[in-house]
């Protein structure tokens, strides 16, 4: 499950746990928790996706169905999301929760019960890191520049109801 902070990934990616009766594991927990534990946030965001990783190996050589739930801004994460699926002859899904409604994610991102790894709206970035005069210009790129597969892929629009999208997910996610 993949977007920008504020697309709709975790209410996307609970719902088809749901359905599915996949594990998620949440990007956006294990940093925080991390970072509640005293690990630096410049170490923070690699050792939560180690830790993700870990995780969903573990999960998949369980024989479950692994959700991660996490942007997708580094070529690594897709990379190891297909291999881990590779590896455990899983199949390799990839869904985008994408909106082009801009005050629609900074409403979602500034009303939300937000993790300590969160970010505040589109203009303030989660409270341990330093905000930089261009925080919107930087939100933006990161949607332009999210990593995704060569082929075979969803976008969904999140700006409209789940109720909207979700019958689409669950269809992509059962195609072999």
């Amino acid at each position: 499950m993949s977007g920008v902070p504020g697309s709709g990934k975790t209410t996307l990616a609970k719902e088809v746990a749901r359905a599915v009766g996949a594990v998620r594991l949440d990007h956006d927990v294990v940093k925080s928790g991390l970072l509640e534990a005293g690990v630096a946030v410049e170490l923070s965001g690699r050792a939560s996706y180690e830790v993700l990783y870990a995780l969903a190996r573990d999960a998949l050589g369980g024989g479950s169905c692994v959700i991660i739930d996490s942007p997708c801004f580094w070529p690594r994460i897709l990379l190891e999301g297909q291999t881990m699926a590779k590896e455990h002859g899983a199949a390799y899904k990839y869904i985008e929760c994408k909106t082009a409604d801009l005050a629609l994610v900074d409403s979602r991102l500034r009303t939300r019960k937000r993790l300590r790894s969160q970010r505040l709206s589109i203009d303030r970035p989660p409270v341990d890191h330093e905000s930089t005069p261009d925080e919107v210009e930087k939100f933006v790129r990161a949607a332009e520049n999210m990593q995704r597969p060569a082929a075979d892929y969803l976008v969904v629009d999140t700006s409209t109801p789940l109720s909207e999208y979700l019958p689409t997910a669950l269809a992509y996610l059962s195609r072999p």
